[in-house]
């Protein structure tokens, strides 16, 4: 039972003194751990931020409590940003705040804003408790409306909150959070440009925030220094990454520094794709199939090479051949369809390595696979196969079922280091070469 089920029932009047002064005191203690926080790599900051030092900390309080209805979650919710912006050295407006707050599988930061989350989380936890309240009570009173229901109900619905949940599922709180979820994602499209409806729709496709849930593991090269995650959160939220400047290519960069993922002359550019390269291999090696990288002779006319091959048989005899590529999503030749349908600079990618490569999907010995990611982590549709089937034969060798959500992690921390090298390569200064 919640600790306000009793006066819920009973009709009480409605006493936020102790809800106020949880919330202030939870305050002056983040207020306290930020300075901490902020002398830790920020990769490691931010994850223990989303997943140890904000919202998780009061999921019982907001579970239990009305505090939708405190005006101490407002001063809250301004702290948890500022202290997110701190971390990241990234400026975050109203819009970028929004997006951050939203759950990572809708292209945000996952450090959620209590305000947005506190009417979901109270809802889910009456639901769930209101069968083991009303046996308690005389049918006089568990027949009498709820005050408090109706008044996170209206809250709840004041933030895009349409169909209520029903049955088994009311009592579980995402069931609650995600039409809320859905409406502020709509409404950051519908009032975003075309750039930034491209970036919005990358972002929140399936698996392009793998590396958020990475674990900051220096020893395992799980961690992103300072500058990679800044730029890697910057390209997600559309923040300001940069100076205006000049690029050694000439063009003028403008603050969000964009220019970088497809210049051609940026001296960081082919970061991502050697890393991505050596992350397949290595997890090919890890499945017990030998590859052998930029093999040479499997082309002979034109003398192209396609980044790797197995050295084994990969399916019913056939050899595994395979070409990564990483288009960037928010280039001007991409941008157009990026923003009507997420991944299709992906799929397109991939379309022009099978040309490419017609030749070798002729040969009856030969599997050709093009790999592409997105510069803003989207999968092209042959690139999510064959990390499957990965994934999966790494699973069946370890007995790890996380064996897939491991690969897709560091597949995504690649992309963003390389990201983060070709943007910041865009200054005459700077030589992220191999």
């Amino acid at each position: 039972m919640t600790p306000l089920a009793s006066s819920r029932f009973l009709g009480a009047p409605l006493n936020l003194t102790g809800v106020e002064e949880s919330l202030i005191e939870f305050n002056s203690k983040l207020q306290a751990l930020s300075p901490r926080l902020l002398r830790l790599p920020p990769h490691e900051a931010y994850f223990l931020l989303k997943t140890c030092f904000a919202i998780p900390k009061l999921q019982y309080l907001i579970r239990t409590a009305p505090v939708f209805s405190s005006q101490g979650q407002v001063a809250l919710s301004g702290h948890i940003r500022e202290t997110l912006s701190a971390i990241l050295n990234v400026r975050l407006d109203e819009d970028a705040w929004t997006q951050a707050s939203l759950p990572v599988r809708w292209g945000d930061v996952g450090v959620r804003d209590i305000c947005s989350l506190a009417p979901s989380a109270f809802l889910s936890s009456l639901t769930s408790t209101s069968n083991l309240v009303k046996p308690l009570l005389p049918a006089s009173l568990s027949t009498k409306p709820d005050p408090l229901l109706e008044l996170a109900l209206t809250e709840w619905a004041s933030l895009g909150g349409i169909s209520q949940p029903t049955g088994a599922e009311a009592a579980g709180q995402r069931a609650w959070d995600e039409p809320v979820c859905v409406a502020i994602h709509s409404r950051l499209l519908l009032q975003a440009d075309s750039l930034s409806r491209a970036r919005l729709l990358a972002a929140s496709a399936p698996d392009a925030g793998a590396w958020l849930n990475t674990l900051p593991i220096r020893s395992l090269g799980l961690i992103l220094s300072g500058r990679e995650i800044r730029i890697a959160v910057g390209l997600r939220l559309g923040a300001p990454l940069v100076r205006s400047h000049t690029c050694v290519c000439g063009v003028e960069v403008d603050s969000l520094g964009h220019h970088g993922l497809s210049c051609r002359r940026s001296s960081g550019r082919h970061r991502r794709h050697a890393q991505a390269n050596d992350i397949i291999a290595r997890a090919l090696r890890a499945a017990d199939v030998q590859v052998q990288l930029e093999p040479p002779r499997l082309l002979r006319d034109n003398g192209k090479r396609p980044d790797g091959a197995t050295l084994d048989p990969w399916s019913r005899g056939r050899y595994l051949v395979w070409d990564f590529t990483c288009p960037d999503t928010l280039a001007p030749s991409y941008v157009a369809h990026s923003s009507t349908s997420a991944g299709s600079a992906a799929a397109r990618a991939e379309q022009l390595k099978n040309t490419k490569y017609s030749q070798l999907r002729g040969r009856v010995d030969i599997l050709f696979a093009p790999m592409a990611i997105e510069s803003l982590g989207t999968w092209g549709p042959s690139a999510a196969d064959i990390c499957k089937e990965i994934g999966s034969r790494l699973a069946l060798i370890s007995g790890d079922t996380r064996s897939l959500s491991f690969l897709r992690q560091r597949l995504g921390l690649a992309v963003q280091r390389g990201n983060a090298a070709a943007i910041s390569g865009t200054s005459p200064s700077v030589d992220f070469s191999l």
